[in-house]
């Protein structure tokens, strides 16, 4: 199941979620869910690309830890800056790795590290899963 939610949890704080099965074809939807919303919200292109790429890692990393169970996907602005939310239901965190220099996976959060201005794990709300955030510089 599919589901997107517009919502705006305190006036001035505006906030899209999607709630997407885990599948390799959620990284699309994770990406123009970014680009959607900081269009709308006028970020640069810059700021625009970094955040999608970073999103479309924390997704692709969700869907391996996931695949076939529901991702929750979170875009939201605080202070003014981006902050990008994915919540899977593995309660497995991220680890970084050395990959090879002809590996083909592995370095997905050394880039969310190269792009994000912080990033971090925490556990879920409801104690199920946990919660992969970035905060974006502006």
């Amino acid at each position: 199941m599919n589901d997107l939610e517009l919502v705006t949890p305190a006036p001035g704080v505006p906030e899209i979620r999607l709630t997407l099965l885990a599948a390799p074809s959620t990284v699309v939807l994770a990406r123009e869910l970014v680009r959607y919303a900081l269009t709308n919200w006028g970020f640069d292109r810059e700021v625009i690309n970094d955040s999608t790429l970073v999103m479309s890692e924390m997704v692709t990393n969700a869907v391996k830890a996931a695949r076939g169970r529901q991702l929750r996907l979170r875009c939201a602005l605080y202070e003014g800056t981006p902050l990008l939310e994915c919540w899977d239901p593995s309660p497995e965190l991220p680890t970084p790795n050395t990959p090879t220099p002809m590996a083909e996976n592995g370095r997905g959060l050394a880039i969310i590290s190269a792009y994000a201005k912080q990033t971090g794990t925490r556990p879920s709300a409801t104690g199920e899963g946990k919660v992969v955030w970035a905060k974006m510089p502006a």
